[in-house]
C-alpha cells in the first residue's frame, strides 16, 4: 500500500494505492483519498501550501494543521477553510502570488463530469475542461517563479501524449484507484474510469 512512501529520493517512478486499502485504515473510511493525500504531504515534508483549484477544500479534512492559501474561479461551501483565500483563476494567481510555498497543488477540472444524481455525493462542477497547453503554461509559471519546492498535479491524462508530457517532468507518479458509483449513460460523461494520477513535479528549487 503506502508503505512504498518513504522520503525523498524514493527511487521509483510508478505506484499504485488504492482506495479499499485506505478506508481499511483507522479513520480513513470517509475520506480515503484525504488521508492517502496528507500522509504523501508528510511524506514530502510540506507544510505550507497554495491550492490553485481549491474546490471545496475535501483533500485537507485529515491535515488540519497543514497551512493552507487556496484559490479558485469561485468560493464554494467549504469542507475545510483555507488559511487564506483569492478569488482567481489559477493562470491569474500563480503569476502574482508570492512564493514561500513547501507545494502547489492543482486538481484541474477532467473531461468528465460525476452525475447529480449520485446519492449524496457533493457535486460541484467547473464548467469547461482546462486545456492541456493552460495546464503546462501554469505548471512552467510556478517552476519558473519559483513558489514552492513541488508541484503535486491531480489529473487524468487525456491521451498517451499528455502522459508522456507529464512523466517527463514527474518525480514520480501516483495511480490513485478508486470505486466509482454507477453513472447512467445518460448523464453526459464523455469518459468514466476508475482511476486517476497524482504527479509529484520538483521545481528545481
Amino acid at each position: 500500500m503506502y508503505s512504498c512512501l518513504v522520503g525523498r529520493g524514493f527511487g521509483f517512478v510508478f505506484a499504485v494505492e488504492d482506495q479499499r486499502d485506505w478506508q481499511g485504515v483507522r479513520g480513513c473510511s470517509r475520506s480515503p483519498f484525504s488521508c492517502f493525500f496528507c500522509h504523501l504531504l508528510s511524506v514530502l515534508g510540506v507544510e505550507r501550501v497554495l491550492d490553485v483549484t481549491y474546490g471545496v477544500g475535501s483533500f485537507y479534512v485529515k491535515c488540519p494543521s497543514l497551512g493552507i492559501v487556496g484559490s479558485d474561479i469561485r468560493k464554494w461551501d467549504w469542507v475545510v477553510k483555507p488559511g487564506d483565500f483569492i478569488l482567481g483563476g489559477m493562470a491569474t494567481v500563480v503569476s502574482a502570488v508570492r512564493g514561500g510555498f513547501d507545494a502547489v497543488v492543482i486538481d484541474p477540472p477532467y473531461n468528465t463530469k460525476p452525475s447529480s444524481r449520485i446519492g449524496a455525493r457533493r457535486v460541484f462542477l467547473y464548467y469547461g475542461r482546462v486545456g492541456f497547453g493552460e495546464l503546462l503554461s501554469v505548471i512552467n509559471t510556478v517552476r519558473r517563479r519559483a513558489l514552492g519546492r513541488y508541484i503535486i498535479l491531480k489529473y487524468m491524462p487525456a491521451s498517451l501524449d499528455e502522459e508522456a508530457t507529464l512523466l517527463r517532468l514527474a518525480e514520480y507518479r501516483v495511480t490513485w484507484r478508486f470505486v466509482r458509483y454507477s453513472i447512467p449513460a445518460h448523464s453526459g460523461n464523455m469518459i468514466i474510469r476508475n482511476y486517476t494520477e497524482v504527479y509529484i513535479i520538483p521545481t528545481g528549487d
